[in-house]
């Protein structure tokens, strides 16, 4: 039921904003009409409607990446903050497409009376919205907390900072109250905040609740986990408590995903000269084959086969172990600036991360993705640490935060705790921001060497 609630309201916010975004627009151009400037006519409004039509996607998409209508960032304070997050990114994509077009065709001030006006429209409705959800108690479900001892009373007083949940605590009561209290009337729901050791003592309180028709909630903190997130699920009637410390919004992950197959075909197309030219130099240059191929670990350990331009000699594999003196790294990993099996060529590929890009063939069939932690090699995970091997719990990738946080000048657990970070904070936000990054290591040849 609280989770219904927030998804209405996020689906709400969603198509509202949408909505003022549209009336933002046609105020913008009624007041620009209004505005007489010389040497400049106002055209009709349908000269500038595409404006408004490249507008609604970039918010439909850009509001909900940035985490606008996450069902756990709808208090107030959250909404404003994520939505000027968005809303300034949005701006900067619009900013930077007026700036290649023509003015008398677009008329910039449109476009930016347009932005104002939205930004005060969707900030101002929030603002109407949540002081009305405050003031009106009508609707709200009536909700008495069953528990001893702080932990009660902090989840009252949580309830009581999200009026947008729409429930009304009526009252703390110990467990020995609750049964009066179911009698007396006038409860939704009863929320047990009690420890595990007596959860069995409140069977019969349960199926009083199911007898009334009594909505029955427990406050689960039952386990010491810091960092998995808590869900409950239903496997074919089967209930299933679940604890995960990954991603796990399944729309999200898709637009990851189809972001993952859109600019990975991009990519192929665009850079195709540049491998074609990359697999010629390797080939005139150093016996072998061209691409080379290694089997790496996936998503939680599970092998593929990885494929790179080949930037070593062919025996590059035989001689690894006789490279260990000049391993650069600690930990299970090799790195090396003076690797004497790289080429000629294969030092050029490194540099500017050519030789990376037959992984984008991974990222399109599905084995890596274009952000995520670099996969390793199986032997390496073999002598990883327990907490380590958390790392390999998301989908690896081409670029990461180790990428473009100086590579072989961070320590192995330094790049661990990157990864790990990665994981625990991760967003579409996040990924386009490596993404970006990652350009200008690669172009300034800030790769490996």
């Amino acid at each position: 039921m609280i989770e219904q609630k927030q998804r209405v309201l996020a689906w709400t916010l969603l198509l509202v904003d949408l909505a003022l975004t549209a009336g933002s627009f046609f105020l913008a151009y009624a007041v620009r009409s209004r505005i007489e400037m010389e040497g400049y006519i106002v055209m009709p409004v349908g000269v500038y409607i595409w404006l408004l039509a490249l507008m609604l996607p970039i918010w439909a998409f850009l509001l909900p990446a940035f985490g606008v209508y996450r069902t756990r960032f709808l208090s107030l304070k959250d909404q404003l903050v994520q939505l000027s997050k968005g809303i300034a990114f949005a701006w900067l994509i619009v900013a930077a497409l007026l700036f290649f077009l023509d003015d008398e065709a677009t008329s910039r001030s449109i476009a930016i009376l347009t932005l104002v006006i939205n930004y005060a429209l969707l900030v101002g409705y929030r603002l109407i919205l949540f002081a009305s959800r405050r003031r009106t108690p009508a609707g709200r479900r009536h909700v008495a907390v069953i528990g001893d001892g702080a932990e009660a009373a902090d989840f009252v007083r949580r309830l009581d900072r999200h009026a947008e949940w729409g429930l009304e605590p009526t009252g703390v009561f110990a467990l020995e109250q609750a049964r009066e209290v179911l009698e007396r009337g006038g409860i939704d729901d009863m929320i047990f905040v009690v420890d595990r050791e007596r959860l069995d003592s409140c069977e019969e309180l349960f199926l009083l609740c199911e007898e009334l028709g009594v909505t029955a909630r427990i406050v689960l903190n039952l386990f010491g986990h810091s960092i998995a997130r808590m869900e409950l699920h239903e496997l074919d009637g089967v209930p299933l408590l679940t604890f995960s410390t990954t991603p796990s919004d399944e729309f999200l992950l898709l637009i990851r995903r189809a972001m993952d197959i859109v600019f990975s075909v991009f990519l192929i197309v665009t850079t195709l000269p540049v491998m074609l030219i990359a697999a010629l130099s390797i080939r005139a240059t150093s016996s072998g084959p061209v691409l080379f191929r290694q089997k790496r670990s996936g998503l939680h350990g599970r092998p593929f086969v990885m494929y790179k331009f080949r930037s070593m000699t062919d025996d590059a594999e035989q001689r690894r172990v006789e490279m260990e003196a000049i391993n650069e790294m600690d930990g299970p990993v090799f790195k090396s600036s003076h690797d004497p099996r790289i080429t000629s060529v294969g030092k050029f590929l490194r540099r500017f991360s050519i030789d990376e890009l037959p992984q984008l063939y991974n990222v399109l069939v599905g084995d890596m993705s274009l952000v995520g932690p670099r996969p390793p090699l199986p032997e390496e995970v073999q002598r990883y640490e327990r907490w380590q091997r958390r790392r390999l719990s998301m989908k690896p990738g081409i670029t990461c935060l180790w990428q473009i946080s100086g590579r072989n000048q961070v320590g192995f657990d330094e790049w661990m705790r990157l990864d790990l970070n990665y994981i625990d904070n991760w967003s579409l936000l996040l990924d386009l921001k490596i993404l970006l990054k990652t350009v200008p290591v690669v172009l300034l040849g800030k790769g490996a060497r």
